[in-house]
């Protein structure tokens, strides 16, 4: 009885490993693409001043997500800055303040780098 416990669990946990490795690898090229691009673009670092709680953090973030051309983005508070990951195809540094200051906060570049490809 012992054995053959041993034994599903040991199926069972092979299963998993196989649906995992399947799961997180993109599938066709298309999603390799979309992979491969969200690698590129430039990076931004922004202090915010305004801030004082968490909610303020969420509403920023909530309004980066609607700027075509970021690809990925954090905003950390406690800390004032943001991190800003962008296509400069697409967007630039005074759009993506403009987009902060509409918000109600202020926004200064630290510093802006264009990311290595990977």
């Amino acid at each position: 009885m012992k054995k053959n416990l041993i034994l599903l669990s040991a199926l069972f946990l092979i299963g998993i490993a196989q649906v995992n490795a399947k799961c997180c690898k993109p599938t066709d090229s298309k999603a390799q693409t979309a992979y491969t691009t969200q690698q590129e673009g430039k990076t931004l670092k922004l202090k915010i001043t305004g801030m004082t709680c968490a909610g303020c953090s969420n509403h920023i973030s909530n309004a980066l997500k609607e700027v075509d051309g970021i690809i990925e983005h954090k905003v950390e508070y406690p800390g004032d800055l943001a991190t800003i990951q962008y296509d400069p195809k697409k967007t630039n540094p005074d759009a993506i303040i403009k987009v902060i200051e509409q918000t109600g906060y202020k926004a200064e570049i630290i510093k802006e780098n264009k990311k290595e490809k990977s």
